[in-house]
């Protein structure tokens, strides 16, 4: 050890990624709703609240935080990551913020990443460095092609924000890659959990009343890998699934709806669940 003291410490890898961290925060919500465990949610939301205040580029994001500077502008799995854990922030918590912060940074995307020659995205933003030519990421890797990600996002967020042309973008872009899935399953399989989700409509619940949270916890003990969940303590328009959704008598109500229409009312998660 004294001697070890005396030589030069080889560098430690410091800096903080914008992406690297979403996926991290989606982790934490996915262990609050399975678990419960509040100290899951807690760290997200700091974790959430360090990106808002330190790797927000105005709009958009940087991709690197490091001796409190954030440098290089946000690559598209930095924004595909981000928006994912922040619309599962939402859904864990019904703070709308989350899922406003999500739509804005969606449209960020579709607006300095998108090509609309091939229907997909660039890797890196309009307004970054200028390169000899912008690729775009198609095959998973150690992380799922950040394509991928947006087409799931696209398509989770035309729901919650009842974005048709949103979800339609995600139908087409699956089209782009649909022989390459074909071809090589083993490389595109976030593609093709996108294409699973395709197959029967995206349930959409809405949770109102005085229990919501309660219900949310209940509910998101279970596996339900084709939901959007939206919920309110009371009845409100404030988002497109919660619009004319009273808590009915009074009572916690549940709102089980394929393709905007919706099943009977009910007020237990067990009967929600043999709605879906």
């Amino acid at each position: 050890m004294a001697a070890r003291a005396k030589r030069v410490r080889p560098a430690t890898d410091d800096k903080i990624l914008t992406g690297w961290n979403a996926l991290m925060l989606n982790g934490l919500i996915n262990a609050y709703r399975a678990f419960g465990d509040k100290s899951f949610l807690e760290l997200a939301l700091r974790n959430a609240q360090f990106i808002q205040t330190n790797l927000r580029n105005g709009s958009g994001l940087w991709r690197n935080y490091k001796a409190g500077r954030a440098t290089i502008a946000g690559f598209l799995e930095d924004y595909a990551l981000v928006i994912q854990a922040y619309m599962n922030l939402y859904e864990a918590t019904f703070d709308s913020q989350w899922l406003r912060e999500a739509a804005a940074l969606t449209d960020y995307v579709q607006e300095n990443f998108f090509d609309p020659a091939e229907n997909l995205f660039f890797y890196t933003d309009a307004n970054g460095e200028a390169l000899i030519a912008r690729k775009k990421e198609l095959f998973d890797n150690v992380i799922p092609a950040s394509n991928s990600l947006m087409a799931h996002n696209l398509h989770r967020l035309g729901l919650h924000l009842e974005k048709a042309p949103q979800s339609e973008l995600a139908a087409i872009m699956l089209a782009q890659v649909q022989e390459l899935m074909i071809k090589e399953p083993q490389h595109l399989t976030n593609w093709a959990s996108l294409y699973a989700a395709f197959l029967r409509p995206t349930a959409e619940i809405a949770i109102v009343g005085p229990e919501a949270e309660e219900a949310r916890k209940e509910l998101s003990q279970h596996f339900l890998p084709n939901v959007v969940l939206a919920g309110s303590l009371t009845p409100t328009d404030e988002l497109p699934l919660l619009q004319q959704r009273p808590a009915l008598g009074g009572q916690t109500t549940l709102y089980v709806c394929f393709n905007r229409a919706c099943q009977q009312p009910v007020h237990t998660v067990a009967e929600a669940l043999a709605q879906l």
